[in-house]
């Protein structure tokens, strides 16, 4: 992949800006991506889009906002969404009515190293005083946040500390397990007062289940699949909790979590690159191009180039990396992640993708245990008709 400065990526690509768009975008004066069903600025600010009511159409662009799909909650109609996907929202249920446990001496070490390293959990550089204040003044009103705090810092220390390793692994999890009970417990009683603690809830929670996700399903790449789905429905489901408060969100002072979002805005005037051109062109020239699984595909894969569009803007910031890659699971759309569910080629394909770049930047603590032999795998699946299209992910393999 090529490795450019902003001044020459934005000279080398244009955009020719669309007069088409959606009402409610060309009421407010701002450019639409003309994202289906709904479009990415209607979905960032909640707001109503007039595309909702309108079928879906192929060739939709993603340099969107990243909470574009924030609004979308997991559907218990969706064939994603498994029984293995509710397994850990059920646990979390079944404690969520006991009294919250006393912290004790462990849960105060892990509270220090939160203090001093929560910049490294979360590869985001800056003054993150407001993350670590949100948690302690939320303590009593919406503790789920400090315990997801916690549970944050003994996974992180259980990839560092190898001897007490299992013992930081069962903390992480009893934590995250009362956590999740105590959000579904007070979800239904999210407000203008305490929005803040909830969306700083779900962006911990969420990366906690995508490091189990690689960490626990590498051997197995149907396994894995099943994993990345799960994590996709759970963290999106309870996302959806604080979408009405996307605006306050982009205005608090949790910003210095969310500066992915200024970088997208920046490159939103900007083409796309090329490295995933081979495979959308072969999914375009399919036959069956309007199928529901090839138009997902299609849209994951832009939604993908964005994510590269995004990481290219500026090489050198490992931090952009970080949160590009943390940002496609959020953005695609429920029918791609069906489409994953039913390991249908065209969106096994663009996985293959995602999991090239999380293998790029696997020295982040998160993605460590991402192995090119899924990779491969991936590729091995798919067979000799997708080859050509695979020519992007497996170069970045050595010796592939």
């Amino acid at each position: 992949m090529a490795s450019e400065g902003p001044g020459q990526n934005e000279s080398r690509r244009t955009h020719r800006k669309s007069k088409a768009g959606c009402v409610t975008c060309k009421r407010r004066h701002v450019k639409c991506d003309e994202g289906r069903p709904r479009c990415a600025k209607c979905a960032l600010g909640n707001r109503s889009c007039s595309y909702a009511s309108t079928p879906q159409q192929a060739g939709l662009s993603p340099n969107a906002a990243v909470a574009a799909a924030a609004s979308t909650s997991a559907s218990n109609n969706s064939p994603a969404l498994t029984s293995s996907s509710t397994d850990l929202l059920t646990a979390a249920a079944a404690v969520g009515t006991e009294p919250t446990v006393r912290y004790d001496a462990v849960h105060m070490t892990l509270l220090h190293h939160a203090i001093l390293n929560i910049g490294q959990y979360l590869g985001v550089s800056g003054d993150m005083s407001p993350v670590l204040d949100t948690a302690l003044e939320s303590a009593h009103t919406a503790p789920y946040c400090l315990d997801q705090l916690l549970a944050m810092s003994a996974l992180y220390q259980s990839t560092t500390a190898q001897a007490r390793k299992h013992l930081y692994i069962r903390y992480a999890t009893e934590l995250q397990t009362r956590a999740l009970g105590q959000f579904l417990e007070a979800r239904g009683n999210i407000s203008e007062s305490n929005f803040v603690p909830a969306f700083l809830f779900t962006s911990l929670v969420g990366v906690h289940v995508l490091h189990n996700t690689f960490r626990d399903h590498q051997d197995n790449l149907g396994e894995f699949v099943s994993a990345f789905v799960d994590y996709a429905r759970v963290h999106r489901g309870i996302r959806a909790v604080t979408a009405d408060y996307w605006d306050q969100i982009l205005a608090s002072n949790l910003a210095s979590l969310l500066g992915i979002v200024e970088l997208g805005n920046r490159i939103d005037h900007l083409g796309a690159g090329t490295e995933t051109k081979t495979l959308r062109e072969h999914l375009e020239s399919l036959p069956d191009a309007s199928r529901m699984a090839v138009t997902a595909s299609i849209d994951a894969l832009k939604r993908m180039q964005w994510v590269l569009d995004l990481a290219n803007h500026n090489a050198q910031s490992f931090s952009n990396r970080i949160q590009a890659t943390l940002a496609w699971p959020i953005i695609i759309s429920d029918d791609f992640i069906d489409s994953l569910y039913l390991r249908n080629p065209e969106a096994m394909a663009v996985l293959a993708f995602y999991l090239a770049f999380v293998y790029q930047i696997r020295s982040f603590w998160i993605f460590e245990s991402c192995r090119a032999s899924l990779i491969e795998a991936l590729a091995s699946y798919l067979g000799p008709f997708w080859k050509g299209s695979m020519s992007w992910p497996l170069s970045n393999i050595p010796g592939s």
